[in-house]
């Protein structure tokens, strides 16, 4: 039989360590690595602007503006959006992203940022232009670092003519084109794509909205007496599902960042 090195046996060796390390795991199991901890994604809150039309700037209703800087106590918010969107929708924009990249914001509310680049003409053409126009404002203020929270544009039929003629509203099928191209843009990094046409809905339909407490009213009940504006309960109704649903999809965000209190009538 042949000898190892230190005169044992070799079957004898191989015994021997066969059986420390058997003796060894029994004793001291392998350690294992400890599991990755997941860090959920979160809207970075530290500084809010909001840049869109009239709705968001509070005619018929309340500023946006005024409403966050009630609603999320801990953070700086300037509001960019102007009631005069529709007379140069990709101008005004331009300017409005042009404020709020001068303000550092690090995130930006767009909600019915590009509405009027599609209720602004009839014109496929000038509706192309203005859309991109609209798209690539937003991806600058991306790009310099700020999360985007973009709305999809709905089909509004209950407004008063005198606001909104009849005939400046997208048919379906081509605002459902519109807002796919929206929904495709959105699905990039740092944006949050925010279903707004859907939460409409309600209005068209001459339906019910149900409130974050479960309680169901009216969707007319929401919008001021043109027909196209929300009012003030409409507002803080509209902020406060925005503050559920960015809880839901991005989870790590802190559930007292914002925080809408309900207008008493």
């Amino acid at each position: 039989m042949k000898r190892n090195y230190n005169g044992l046996p070799a079957l004898t060796w191989w015994l021997v360590l066969l059986l420390g390390t058997a003796c060894s795991s029994s004793s001291n199991p392998i350690a294992t690595s400890p599991e990755p901890q997941v860090t959920l994604p979160a809207l970075p809150t530290g500084r809010i602007a909001i840049v869109g039309a009239s709705v968001s700037a509070g005619f018929g209703g309340t500023p946006f503006g005024e409403v966050f800087t009630v609603a999320a106590s801990r953070s700086a918010v300037e509001s960019e959006a102007n009631v005069f969107l529709f007379r140069d929708p990709i101008g005004d924009s331009h300017a409005q992203i042009d404020k709020a990249i001068a303000f550092k914001a690090t995130a930006i509310v767009a909600l019915d940022f590009l509405f009027w680049d599609l209720y602004g003409s009839t014109e496929p053409a000038w509706r192309d232009k203005a859309l991109a126009a609209g798209l690539a404002e937003l991806e600058r203020a991306r790009a310099a670092g700020a999360w985007i929270l973009v709305g999809d544009v709905p089909r509004v039929v209950t407004a008063a003519e005198w606001m909104l003629p009849p005939d400046s509203v997208p048919d379906v099928a081509t605002l459902a084109r519109y807002n796919q191209h929206i929904r495709v843009w959105a699905s990039r990094e740092r944006v949050l794509f925010v279903p707004f046409a859907s939460w409409a809905e309600p209005l068209a339909a001459d339906g019910d909205v149900e409130l974050a407490d479960g309680t169901k009213m009216p969707a007319r009940s929401l919008v001021a007496l043109d027909g196209l504006h929300l009012n003030a309960l409409g507002v803080w109704a509209l902020l406060d599902r925005l503050d559920h649903f960015i809880e839901a999809r991005l989870p790590g965000t802190p559930k007292d960042a914002l925080v809408f209190v309900r207008p008493q009538p």
